[in-house]
């Protein structure tokens, strides 16, 4: 099972697929080539940042039921997160459209530690 976390730098999210620390399920992230990516149960393996949460509030939704980010409840009662791309992406989050039934849902609430390689790549890109 994957785990991931939200993060922000400079007002960029930095989204990324981690393995599961506690029982290291998974496929490596060096080898996922996913057109999206779903964490499945968000309140046990969706950590968010204060100042990611924020951001994440002002992405607008869509008309589509499919949009850059996704977050549903499905019919078990979990919640799920998606995003369009691969395993680590960086966001801008006045550039993108979520889902037309995007909405906050469950997750964990972890400290904004940003890795540094997106820390460098937020300050050279954008």
């Amino acid at each position: 099972m994957h785990q991931a976390r939200i993060t922000a730098h400079k007002g960029i999210l930095v989204v990324e697929l981690v393995p599961d620390q506690a029982n290291g399920d998974g496929t490596s992230t060096d080898k996922l080539r996913n057109l999206a990516t779903v964490i499945h149960d968000t309140g046990r393996h969706l950590g968010v940042s204060e100042e990611a949460l924020a951001l994440l509030k002002m992405v607008k939704r869509g008309l589509d039921r499919i949009g850059d980010f996704a977050w549903f409840s499905s019919d078990d009662g979990k919640d799920h997160f998606a995003w369009l791309g691969g395993p680590k992406r960086l966001v801008n989050p006045t550039s993108v459209a979520a889902a037309r039934d995007y909405a906050i849902l469950a997750h964990r609430v972890i400290p904004n530690h940003v890795p540094d390689g997106a820390r460098m790549a937020i300050e050279t890109n954008f």
